[in-house]
């Protein structure tokens, strides 16, 4: 690797409130880990926390069930275990969550957030305690994308004093997980030590037999050191490692519609090579420093590094698949070959990518009192660097009564070789000013990123240079922003937010005339609050006035795979998001709780001028001012209903997902049907899904829990992306363990 890496600094805003350990010695823990937490009422902005309580009543595995209780979060669902989540918040595009800023523990955390966003990793999220979710101008500090939002994983935290847990669990599919975690606090040092594995048969059937599940082993271990609690100044450092490898027999390829009402739950033999192949690592270090009373530095200091080799059928019978699947009557050949009635030539694709992250990033807080008037000041610095390096190579099998056989091992490189480059320095500085009820937030962010674009082309394997085509591309932007938040005296605030919002224009085209602009909107907001006696309503409104949002040229959203993105000009989201929960005995004089929950999100998202687009994810030709930007669904709810007892509790949830449009356009929408061509289809039915999970505690150590997922067995096509259509996962069945001790 030719280029210099350097380690970087980001500034988080975190409320760092020193925890006691113990009785003899208070260590300086600050909760640098967390955005909003247990403030989520207290921001001038819309903010949701979910935290480990909640998550042990859902006992869910997959985070998009789990976001779906938080209004304004859009999830296209995709391998149905939520391995990959595609999320985007108010508005942004789904695909690969490339459009919001991805945190674990206050840290970036897709494998190139600049250079190459798509979050082919993500994290495993049995390994969460809890999950945050921020939007609106309270989120200056958590860049790099602000226009929609960003979601940030806390992982399982260093306990007190010596503690364990594991847990076990057994269900449908094969579908098996272990976890066993074990920390404790000394009077300088801790530590917790985590291992998880997950891994499944998988729920889709594949053409003459065969595994469709996946393998995921992850280990974690932060330790930490701290001073006495006499020393003069407060100080601790933790180091934090993550390893994480997977398996995984999944593919790009769906289904015909014809085949998806036959057996929703089928996959080609085509396919029968796919597999992913990832691992990923991470090491970061904090440091936590109170120089005064009213001073506090964090400083984070990060690297990661990702491999992913993803392959998968490419063309069959010399056709595309979007073709075939686009008239298998007219490519009758191609698709016998596809489900392996036929004999014939398959090319197949593996997509290897290596990945480095790496920064350090701190934040310094600074909070003091003019009599009734409260400041704080919060300001930060990050250095960044990340690449991408990406290789695909083509070869090529012949299915031969239904089994692939290797033909021809292509080339390394034969179909993309290039190396994708970015440094950035991002800056912030925060104000709160307080008075009373009233709280008013300034606060201005600074991006500033180089883009070096490395395309050595398809015949250079040992990358020489001989057809070497490079583009740079430098470009700063100051994003200011203010937030309002006035609490009223009877448990209820009104909020208020306005910031320019930013996503970076990725790599710089070797082409010079059609050269992506950053995307930018100014966005507005303005919410309401509600916390007493046990009900909770959070209601927002809120508008994206875009200046230039940004398309893209993704293979897993249908598109060719370039990750070009292209201008689109002019556009407008805006909708409502509510959310509501109370407790109907909360005033009784009982152990018994019937908690009930809902959110609710309106979403519409339309161009506003017409435009020739470039390609990809939202297809190519003519946009037309007001056609509506497809996969953003308009109305998405969710309901939840439990009962607790002192030792039992169950959890019903409900999650319906409307009408989303697939394509760019106005007017009537067209659904899969008998009579309707795939590349008719314009969007895909509503559907909702309901879940079940209950816990019941033995002892104090023991509880057992079970989950049903989908009760109703509903067959929804969940999407028609990268190619076909796709299944949500059938009614699935899961018992297990939990152990505290």
């Amino acid at each position: 690797m030719k280029r210099l890496f350097v380690l970087p600094l980001i500034v988080f805003g975190y409320t760092l409130q020193a925890q006691q350990l113990k009785d003899t010695f208070p260590v300086l823990e600050l909760d640098p880990v967390t955005i909003i937490g247990s403030r989520a009422n207290l921001i001038p902005g819309a903010g949701q926390y979910i935290g480990s309580k909640t998550l042990a009543k859902m006992n869910q595995p997959n985070i998009n069930n789990v976001l779906r209780t938080i209004p304004g979060v859009n999830i296209r669902d995709e391998e149905g275990f939520g391995l990959r989540p595609n999320i985007g918040l108010r508005g942004t595009p789904v695909n690969r969550s490339a459009k919001i800023t991805l945190m674990e523990d206050g840290v970036l955390i897709a494998p190139a957030p600049y250079a190459d966003p798509a979050a082919y990793y993500f994290p495993t999220f049995l390994r969460m305690q809890g999950v945050e979710v921020l939007k609106g101008s309270s989120q200056i500090k958590y860049g790099p994308y602000t226009v929609g939002g960003a979601v940030n994983l806390i992982s399982t935290d260093i306990p007190t004093s010596f503690k364990g847990f594991a847990q076990l669990s057994v269900g449908s599919f094969g579908t098996n997980q272990q976890r066993v975690w074990v920390g404790d606090s000394q009077q300088n040092f801790d530590y917790v030590f985590e291992v998880n594995r997950m891994a499944s048969n998988g729920f889709k059937q594949l053409d003459n037999g065969g595994n469709t599940g996946f393998e995921r082993r992850d280990l974690m271990a932060k330790l930490r050191w701290h001073t006495n609690s006499t020393a003069k100044i407060q100080q601790s450092l933790m180091m934090k490692i993550v390893s994480l490898s997977e398996n995984g027999n999944e593919s790009y390829l769906g289904l015909t519609y014809e085949d998806y009402k036959a057996n929703p739950l089928r996959r080609y033999a085509a396919t029968q090579k796919d597999l992913l192949d990832m691992k990923h690592n991470h090491i970061s270090l904090l440091h936590t420093v109170r120089p005064t009373k009213n001073i506090i530095i964090h400083t984070t200091a990060y690297y990661s590094n990702t491999f992913r080799d993803w392959g998968r059928v490419n063309t069959i019978g010399g056709q595309s698949i979007n073709n075939i699947l686009g008239n298998p009557t007219q490519f009758a050949n191609p698709y016998q070959i596809m489900t392996g009635q036929a004999n014939g030539s398959i090319d197949f694709q593996s997509a290897a990518r290596t990945y480095i992250s790496n920064g350090i990033q701190s934040n310094a807080q600074f909070s003091y009192a003019n009599g009734e008037v409260k400041h704080k000041w919060q300001i930060g610095v990050r250095v960044h660097a990340d690449q991408a390096d990406r290789y695909a190579t083509r070869s090529n099998y012949a299915m031969t009564n239904g089994t692939m056989i290797l033909n021809n091992v292509g080339v390394k490189g034969n179909q993309e070789n290039q190396i994708r480059n970015a440094q950035a320095i991002a800056s912030y500085i925060n104000y709160d000013i307080e008075y009373k009820g009233l709280k008013i937030s300034p606060g201005v962010r600074y991006e500033r990123i180089e883009f070096d674009f490395q395309n050595f082309g398809n015949n250079d394997n040992g990358r020489l240079g001989a057809g070497l085509r490079s583009a740079t591309n430098t470009m700063s932007i100051v994003l200011p922003g203010i937030g309002f938040n006035y609490a009223f005296k009877n448990g209820s605030d009104l909020f208020a937010g306005i910031h320019k919002g930013f996503s970076p224009p990725g790599m710089p085209s070797v082409n010079s005339t059609s050269q992506a602009k950053v995307e930018t909107a100014i966005n507005y907001e303005l919410g309401y609050r509600y916390d007493q006696n046990g009900l909770h309503i959070q209601a927002a409104a809120f508008l994206n006035d875009y200046e230039n949002i940004l398309g893209s040229d993704n293979m897993s959203a249908g598109g060719l795979g370039t990750g070009d993105q292209f201008n689109a000009g002019n556009a407008t989201i805006k909708g409502i998001e509510l959310s509501a929960a109370y407790n109907f005995l909360e005033m009784k004089n009982t152990n018994l709780k019937l908690p009930v929950q809902i959110a609710y999100t309106y979403t519409n998202a339309s161009f506003r001028e017409t435009f020739r687009n470039g390609g990809g994810d939202w297809g190519s030709g003519i946009i037309t001012k007001g056609d509506l930007i497809p996969f953003i669904t308009p109305h998405l709810f969710t309901a939840s209903v439990g009962f607790e007892t002192s030792k039992f509790n169950t959890l019903l949830v409900a999650r319906y997902v409307g009408a989303t449009r697939t394509r760019p356009g106005q007017g009537t929408l067209i659904v899969p049907d008998n009579n309707v061509t795939y590349n008719n289809v314009n969007a895909l039915k509503g559907f909702l899904i309901v879940d079940l999970s209950a816990n019941y505690q033995f002892t104090k150590i023991l509880t057992a829990f079970s989950t049903i997922n989908n009760l109703t067995n509903n067959n929804a096509v969940v999407a028609n992306l990268p190619n076909g259509y796709r299944p949500n996962m059938p009614i699935g069945f899961t018992l297990g363990l939990k152990a505290n001790f």
